[in-house]
């Protein structure tokens, strides 16, 4: 039986910057291409790690010039970053809507803000991609407005008082500083990158500004700020329904285009591809259509449901190439409608054009709409993953299930803080923290309930 060979190249280099002219020469975060090779030869198994992680692989920026990059103050204006600086200290924490461990860190960036900034010391926190799209139905921008739509969300959920820049839609700031969701970068006043780290370390850092700047009168706390309690996620089911699929660990996010980025789309697709379509051309899509949190979105159940239709490269087949959703329940639901296709004869260069028709509502409007994407058979990687949230709400033991899935219940009780399904090792406590580095048998940096069973078999 004939098998596709794919071989993954991760070009990597931690940004390099060019201090000669102060022009950034940066070599961006990791780069994913799949080369189709002679159909003769067998398929490589891939390694997927590193396109999750939180910080790529190679660390983040710690030095050299900050490049010549984009973005976008709150209300719109576009901006450079170097000229935000205005010979400042400067602090810049990467954060989004989606992130649990962000929304955990961000209050020790407002207590440095509030203890700094009377030394002239400026904060601001950049958006950035989404680090878990879905997690409370949320899903990726595809314009800067809908990314500056997700800052009065992120601002208004977390209480945020430091000021908020976006990144641009090409995520420069992001693949530019080598960023993960919750990086943090100390910039000085001339545009030197005197410090980066993968996450934030207070202490670490209010010594650095100490040392430039001298030590702040206060040291404020989280007590001291009024700053809101943020509760633990609710994650969505993860069952097979009338309207949702269940989906295993290990889908890839996969590269999608939407064909007018510029236009409202009530409702937005989110691709996935189980591994062996990615290794051997050969598997299943996962189709999923979100409606927009952002808008206030919802499906009207009284109005004729969604519909999806695939256009297909030469010798690419799909089942189904095209399929009606079934309605959700009550009159409207936010639910996503869920599709599994069965793919054959993919290259990792094809491109699949997918058009659905849907009726798009909001408490406002409601209308019929068509949209169209471009699904990539490559993976996104810009640092997103909905691994552990595939896992579903958390359901209480019955009888028949297994002592070792009762005992990674109670553990993820004790120690899974931000409600992901699994445990960082940040997260982890006691005999697990000693031992993490042998339980994570896949060493993507979490322990999921297998690994964690395996020390019973």
């Amino acid at each position: 039986m004939i098998k596709h060979f794919l071989i993954l190249l991760v070009f990597l280099a931690t940004p390099l910057f060019s201090q000669e002219k102060g022009v950034s020469n940066i070599i961006s975060s990791p780069n994913i291409n799949l080369i189709k090779q002679s159909k003769q030869q067998e398929a490589t198994p891939i390694n997927y790690i590193s396109q999750y992680a939180n910080v790529p692989e190679g660390g983040v920026a710690t030095s050299g010039k900050l490049p010549d990059l984009n973005a976008y103050y709150e209300n719109g204006d576009p901006l450079k970053l170097r000229e935000l600086i205005k010979g400042k200290y400067t602090v810049l924490a990467m954060g989004c809507l989606t992130c649990p461990e962000f929304h955990k860190a961000y209050t020790g960036i407002e207590a440095l803000n509030v203890d700094y900034a009377p030394k002239d010391v400026q904060f601001f926190f950049v958006y950035k991609s989404l680090r878990h799209p879905e997690l409370e139905g949320y899903v990726e921008a595809q314009n800067i407005s809908e990314r500056l739509r997700m800052i009065k969300e992120v601002k208004k959920k977390l209480g945020t008082k430091v000021p908020w820049i976006a990144d641009a839609m090409d995520d420069n700031i992001r693949i530019a500083l080598n960023a993960g969701s919750q990086s943090v970068y100390l910039i000085s006043p001339n545009g030197e990158i005197v410090k980066g780290w993968g996450k934030l370390k207070e202490q670490e850092l209010r010594q650095k500004l100490s040392d430039k700047v001298g030590a702040a009168s206060t040291q404020t706390t989280v007590k001291d700020l009024d700053l809101p309690v943020i509760k633990r996620y609710k994650k969505r089911s993860n069952d097979a329904t009338n309207i949702t699929i269940h989906r295993p660990e290990g889908l890839n996010i996969l590269s999608i285009e939407p064909k007018n980025p510029e236009d409202i789309y009530y409702v937005k697709l989110r691709a996935e591809a189980d591994r062996d379509l990615l290794e051997t051309g050969n598997g299943k899509l996962g189709l999923g259509f979100f409606p927009d949190p952002i808008y206030d979105a919802h499906w009207n159940n009284l109005t004729p449901p969604m519909k999806y239709v695939l256009e297909l490269p030469e010798g690419v087949t799909a089942s189904p190439q095209e399929a009606n959703a079934e309605k959700g329940p009550g009159e409207s639901d936010t639910k996503p409608r869920q599709f599994w296709v069965d793919i054959t004869g993919a290259n990792p260069s094809d491109k699949i054009e997918l058009t659905f028709h849907y009726y798009g509502c909001t408490p406002t409007m409601c209308k019929a709409f068509t949209h169209k994407y471009t699904i990539n058979i490559t993976p996104e990687n810009n640092g997103a993953r909905t691994f552990g949230f595939n896992k579903g709400q958390r359901k209480k033991n019955n009888q028949g299930v297994k002592n070792s899935s009762n005992s990674f219940g109670k553990t993820l009780e004790n120690m899974d803080a931000n409600a992901d399904g699994k445990i960082s090792k940040s997260e982890a406590k006691g005999k697990l923290k000693e031992n993490f580095n042998k339980r994570d048998k896949n060493k993507d940096g979490y322990i999921t309930e297998d690994e964690l069973a395996r020390r019973n078999r």
